[in-house]
C-alpha cells in the first residue's frame, strides 16, 4: 500500500479498499471501582432492616365467596315451630309473663300506721279485759252493788283478748318489714279482736238489763253503770276495724304466684260452716231467735251477729284472694274464735261460751258439730296454703 504525498500532483489512480483487520477478543478482566473511596472514620453499623410485613389477608367478602364457592350447596330444610320457646332472661331465669306483678322483697323494719294502730288496739283490748266492764247498784228496800269484768260474763275473754293482741301486733311487725302475710294477719286479728270485744260489750248490756228486770221493785232503785272497761273495749274494737282497713291497702299483687284455688275454696267453705254452725239454734230456740230481741236486748243480739259478720268478712275475703296476704287475713280472723271454740268444746272454765256466745237456746256451751268442722277446715286450709306458698317460692 503506497502513501501519497501532500504536494500538488495529478490525480492518483483509484486503489482498491484495504482488507479488514481481524477482531481481537481479549479475556474478561475484573471490574475496577469507578473511584477509590476517600479515607474517613469508620461509620456506625447500619440498623438491621425491619422484617418484611406478611402479606395482607384477603377481605372477608373474598373469603366468604371463596368458602361458599368451595362448599357444595345443600337443600334448605324448613322446620315448623310447634311450641313456644321461652326467652332466657336475667341469670337464665324464665320470668312469668302473665302476672304483670312487681316482686315483693323484705324491707328494713319501719314504723307504719298499721303498726301504731295495732299496738294501741292490743293494749286497749287487754286493758278492757282486766278493767271493770259494767256495774249496778241497788238502793232502797234492797241495798247492794255488783261489778263485772269480761271474765264474769264469759271466762274465755281475758285470754282471748291477749291472743288477739299478740297476733295483731305480731302481724303488724311482720308487715312493717314488707311481708304481706303479716299485714293480712294483723288485719284479720283486728277483726277477731273487734268481734270478741263487741260481743263482750253486748253481754255486759244483757247483764245490766237482767238486773233491772229482776231487782227493780217498789221502793227499790237500780242504777246501772258502764264502767271504764266498757269504753276501752269499744275503743279497742274500733281500732281493730281501723287496722283491718289499713291492711286492705296492701291486698294487691305481691309478685308471687297465687295460692292454689282449691285451698281458697276449701277455706271459704270452712268459713261459711263456722258462721252457719253458730246460727243453728238449740232445743229451746228457733233460727229467727238469732235476730230477735224478745228475750235479750237489741244491742246483745246485734253485737253477736256482728261477731259472725267479721269472721265471715275475714275468712271469705282472705281465702278468695288466693294470696299470702289473704291467708294471713283468714287465719287472723279465726285466731280468737279458735280459742273460744277450744274452751267451749272442752268446757274449760265456769262460763266457757264459744264463738259469738255459742248456739242460742242450747242446753250446754258445746259448739255445734258444723261449727267444729268449719273451724278445723279454716285452720287447716290456712296452714296448708302457707306451706304451698312457701314451696312455690323455694321452687322459683
Amino acid at each position: 500500500m503506497a502513501l501519497g504525498s501532500s504536494g500538488a500532483s495529478s490525480p492518483a489512480p483509484e486503489t482498491p479498499p484495504a482488507p479488514a483487520e481481524p477482531e481481537v477478543v481479549l479475556p474478561p478482566t475484573a471490574a475496577m471501582p469507578a473511584a477509590v473511596p476517600p479515607l474517613a472514620a469508620p461509620a456506625a453499623p447500619a440498623a438491621p432492616a425491619a422484617p418484611a410485613a406478611p402479606p395482607a389477608a384477603p377481605p372477608m367478602d373474598e373469603l366468604t365467596t371463596m368458602t361458599e364457592a368451595a362448599t357444595p350447596t345443600e337443600a334448605i330444610t324448613v322446620v315448623e315451630q310447634t311450641a313456644h320457646t321461652p326467652m332466657v332472661g336475667y341469670e337464665d331465669a324464665v320470668w312469668p309473663v302473665d302476672t304483670n306483678e312487681q316482686p315483693m322483697v323484705p324491707q328494713a323494719f319501719r314504723i307504719t300506721p298499721l303498726l301504731a294502730v295495732s299496738a294501741l288496739a292490743g293494749i286497749l283490748g287487754v286493758a278492757a279485759a282486766v278493767t271493770t266492764l259494767v256495774s249496778y247498784t241497788v238502793t232502797g228496800v234492797l241495798e247492794g252493788s255488783t261489778s263485772f269484768v269480761m271474765n264474769d260474763v264469759g271466762t274465755s275473754h281475758l285470754v282471748g283478748a291477749v291472743i288477739g293482741a299478740v297476733v295483731l301486733i305480731a302481724g303488724a311487725v311482720l308487715g312493717a318489714t314488707g311481708r304481706r302475710v303479716g299485714t293480712g294477719l294483723a288485719g284479720g286479728a283486728g277483726l277477731a279482736l273487734a268481734g270478741m270485744l263487741a260481743n263482750a260489750c253486748g253481754m255486759g248490756v244483757a247483764v245490766l238489763d237482767q238486773a233491772q228486770i229482776n231487782l227493780l221493785a217498789p221502793g227499790t232503785t237500780v242504777t246501772v253503770t258502764y264502767e271504764l272497761g266498757f269504753f276501752l273495749a269499744v275503743a279497742a274494737a274500733a281500732l281493730g276495724g281501723v287496722a283491718f282497713v289499713l291492711a286492705v291497702r296492701e291486698m294487691g299483687p305481691d309478685g308471687n304466684a297465687p295460692v292454689p284455688i282449691a285451698i281458697g275454696v276449701l277455706g271459704a267453705l270452712g268459713t261459711l260452716a263456722v258462721v252457719i254452725g253458730t246460727l243453728i239454734p238449740g232445743d229451746f230456740a228457733t233460727f229467727a231467735d238469732n235476730f230477735g230481741t224478745d228475750f235479750i236486748p237489741p244491742a246483745t243480739s246485734w253485737m253477736r251477729i256482728l261477731t259472725l259478720v267479721l269472721i265471715a268478712v275475714g275468712g271469705l275475703l282472705g281465702f278468695l284472694v288466693n294470696r299470702r296476704w289473704g291467708l294471713g287475713l283468714a287465719l287472723g280472723s279465726i285466731s280468737v274464735g279458735l280459742w273460744m271454740w277450744a274452751t267451749a268444746i272442752t268446757e274449760s272454765g265456769d262460763i266457757p261460751f264459744g264463738i259469738a256466745g255459742g248456739n242460742i237456746g242450747a242446753l250446754d256451751t258445746k259448739p255445734h258439730v258444723v261449727t267444729t268442722v268449719g273451724v278445723i277446715v279454716m285452720v287447716v286450709a290456712g296452714v296448708v296454703g302457707l306451706v304451698a306458698a312457701m314451696q312455690q317460692r323455694n321452687a322459683r
